[in-house]
């Protein structure tokens, strides 16, 4: 899958009660724009981007050891991890990857609300 447009996309993200106060209302505006949301695979959702089989994960609070591994794994697949705000995903955080860099940016939009 390397879709590019939110509307086709497929997002999982371990929970949405993981998302809190403004972040929530904000995540519940986002998966109203992608074609499919799925909830509880934890880390496993982002091996699936770099396999192509999801388009986009959202997840916040992540530890450094829960995401590190994995990111050279989905950006040698062609897809894009960072925070929500954009900056580096290797210290963990609220994270965000993508399959595409163009699904990344309008991800990263559409979660700023």
């Amino acid at each position: 899958r390397k879709t590019t447009d939110l509307a086709r996309a497929t997002l999982f993200t371990t929970t949405p009660a993981l998302f809190k106060g403004e972040a929530r209302s904000r995540y519940d505006q986002f998966e109203k724009q992608v074609q499919l949301a799925r909830y509880g695979t934890d880390c496993y959702a982002f091996a699936m981007v770099a396999a192509g089989s999801v388009d986009i994960v959202a997840d916040p609070g992540l530890k450094p050891y829960d995401i590190v591994a994995l990111i050279p794994i989905i950006e040698k697949a062609g897809g894009v991890v960072t925070t929500f705000e954009g900056g580096p995903a290797e210290k963990g955080g609220d994270i965000l990857a993508a399959a595409t860099p163009e699904l990344h940016a309008a991800a990263m939009a559409a979660l700023r609300g």
